[in-house]
């Protein structure tokens, strides 16, 4: 993967990339702050697009972490 971009939301660090998997041309790496990270192929058509997922997922994740 060819980093394009690098960002924290949350205590969670976003790597965004290029790699051209079926319709997207985008991917991210979401690290969280344990160090586990999750890999998605499918990031989107744009850099800023795959951004807003990877923090739509931390959001998800954090949610689900509180209900417990």
């Amino acid at each position: 993967m060819k980093n394009i971009m690098n960002d924290t939301y949350r205590g969670w660090n976003i790597t965004v990339g290029a790699e051209h998997n079926m319709c997207s041309n985008i991917c991210f790496d979401i690290t969280d702050p344990s160090g586990k990270t999750r890999h998605v192929s499918m990031g989107g058509d744009n850099e800023q697009r795959a951004l807003e997922r990877a923090r739509e997922m931390i959001e998800m994740d954090i949610a689900f972490s509180n209900e417990d």
